[in-house]
């Protein structure tokens, strides 16, 4: 049953460094959830919701590995884990229709479908599965870094979208707007006045 335990730790750690490392990758595969009509006026909630997400695998790591209690580690676990497989389902099927800057997006959403599923399996499988304490601790430590980086950016990317919301409602439809720099021009002197 050791091999379970480290599959099980190394999901949650892949996911949190994976987060890290691509600044907050989770809020992107909320967003896409998310309807865009709904969008302008729940996107106040998302890194709240963000948080809740992390929080159920803290959660889940606290019982596997200091309290000890698969039972109650296994409830937080797997929905934990079942939000995090079809969330990147989702955000994985909406970016197939949709053109994204970066391939590695895909690469990103595709490995958190399969650490998400393979937790999940765990879990649902598993009779008593635990971790040594130490580990669980750095895996909280990384899991509460990741949420609190992902629910920054999110709400980052929910003040920019009102932004860009207001800004089109308050201009015309009719404006011509410029988005270039405008270029320099000499001064008029003799030689250029008319």
């Amino acid at each position: 049953m050791r091999w379970k335990s480290n599959i099980l730790l190394g999901c949650f750690v892949f996911q949190a460094v994976t987060n890290l490392a691509f600044y907050g990758f989770v809020p992107i595969m909320f967003s896409s959830i998310v309807p865009s009509s709904a969008y302008r006026h729940i996107a106040w909630v998302l890194p709240f919701l963000i948080l809740g997400y992390f929080a159920l695998g803290t959660i889940s790591l606290y019982y596997l590995g200091i309290a000890t209690n698969f039972k109650r580690a296994k409830k937080f676990g797997a929905v934990y884990f079942l939000f995090g497989l079809l969330g990147s389902l989702w955000a994985l099927l909406y970016f197939m229709r949709t053109p994204v800057e970066t391939p590695i997006l895909f690469a990103v959403l595709e490995t958190w479908v399969l650490s998400s599923l393979v937790g999940l399996i765990i879990f649902l499988k598993g009779k008593e599965v635990s971790v040594p304490p130490a580990l669980s601790v750095i895996a909280i430590a990384l899991l509460s870094a990741s949420a609190f980086l992902s629910a920054f950016s999110a709400q980052w990317l929910a003040s920019d979208y009102y932004v860009h919301v207001k800004m089109e409602e308050n201009v015309p439809k009719n404006a011509t707007v410029i988005v270039a720099y405008p270029e320099q021009v000499p001064s008029p002197n003799i030689t250029t006045s008319s």
